[in-house]
């Protein structure tokens, strides 16, 4: 299990790090790590993309004495795509970016990170006239020692 120790964040750059595959093969062009669903605005992007936003954590009820606990993060993916028939279809992109990351581990700081465990995402598809939004969610569970 990963041991959280100087960057509380580190499975967003697993996450990022699973995705970069996607962005050699030319399936995604470019990867964001965002602060806030908000900030996926597509007047600043380049499309399709992959978004990856922090959604929090929550903590096992089995605390070892406040020695070390377990933390599960939260992350989603949201993949962002032009309504257009000159992009590849969003289905095709959701599968690539689902077996990109679901149930994988990545190596952070020497250390594996992951697997990713997709869950439902209490973020729904967002649409505009020109872009779509999907989201995916996924947990990972990392240890916490102060």
């Amino acid at each position: 299990m990963f041991e959280i120790k100087d960057n509380y964040l580190a499975a967003g750059d697993a996450l990022t790090q699973l995705l970069e595959p996607l962005v050699t093969s030319q399936k995604l062009k470019k990867i964001y790590q965002a602060n806030e669903l908000s900030e996926v605005d597509e007047r600043s992007q380049i499309t399709p993309a992959a978004h990856v936003l922090y959604l929090g954590d929550g903590l096992q009820e089995t605390a070892q004495g406040g020695n070390s606990s377990q933390v599960k993060q939260t992350w989603l993916v949201v993949l962002a795509c032009r309504l257009s028939i000159h992009e590849r279809p969003a289905g095709e992109l959701l599968v690539s970016l689902l077996n990109a990351v679901v149930s994988k581990s990545a190596q952070v700081d020497g250390q594996m990170l992951g697997p990713f465990v997709r869950v439902n995402s209490a973020v729904k598809p967002r649409f505009t006239k020109s872009h779509g939004y999907y989201p995916v969610a996924l947990s990972v569970i990392l240890r916490f020692k102060p």
